[in-house]
């Protein structure tokens, strides 16, 4: 025999699990449409609620089906089928999640391998805290730096720019201040330590497209341009 209130409690459980439908398809296409690595991510900490959420109602699915000591009824199949649906579909969900996470993890250690064990040091916590349009950005703008894209005078100006807005950097950042002021680093090398913090300084990433079409000398204006207003 079930307890008194079955019948309510497994209402409530039905409805809980329809509201966790509706935002799991909101999820859904949401990101099914999404293309910006850094809003697909920001998802993560709602799938994870939403994760939580389910776990719940698939322990509260439980004690109700212990009560039962007959055949569930045809809404507790229902409930159970609707539950095993939305554990399938937000493992889904996670695992897309971990593999935007993981390719931010290599991104990372790409852009830590241009660098020597001390200048490492400085890069990892500015590193970690770009996204992925804003690694791959920086990656290109560094690449255009080695293969000799940007002129020296190009180069100079963009330190100056840069230490003069050095103040707004966050007070973690003070090793990069060092760095652009050192008389013993040219400025090639200087730059290649200090583009990593531009995403800090600027937003740019509405502006700076990747691609076949990326043009370095039009990127590079519109950072200068960008710095210089703020």
């Amino acid at each position: 025999m079930t307890s008194p209130g079955f019948n309510q409690r497994l209402n409530d459980l039905a409805d809980n699990i329809a509201k966790d439908q509706e935002l799991l398809k909101e999820f859904e296409d949401c990101l099914r449409y999404e293309t910006n690595p850094r809003v697909k991510a920001g998802y993560r900490r709602d799938i994870l609620d939403l994760e939580q959420s389910v776990q719940q109602n698939k322990l509260n699915y439980t004690k109700l089906r212990q009560e039962l000591a007959s055949t569930p009824s045809a809404k507790m199949q229902a409930v159970g089928s609707q539950l095993q649906q939305m554990d399938a579909k937000l493992n889904l969900l996670l695992r897309s999640q971990v593999e935007i996470y993981g390719d931010l993890s290599q991104m990372r250690k790409d852009l830590l391998n241009r660098y020597d064990a001390t200048e490492q040091v400085v890069i990892a916590a500015i590193a970690q805290q770009l996204n992925q349009n804003q690694l791959a950005i920086t990656q290109a703008l560094l690449n255009a730096v080695e293969a000799n894209q940007v002129s020296e005078l190009q180069m100079q100006q963009m330190l100056v720019v840069l230490e003069e807005r050095i103040p707004a950097l966050p007070a973690s950042q003070s090793a990069v201040a060092e760095i652009i002021k050192s008389p013993e680093l040219d400025a090639k090398h200087k730059l290649k330590v200090t583009l990593p913090i531009i995403p800090f300084l600027i937003d740019y990433e509405g502006e700076l497209e990747l691609g076949s079409g990326f043009n370095i000398k039009s990127a590079w204006e519109q950072l200068l341009a960008k710095l210089r207003r703020r």
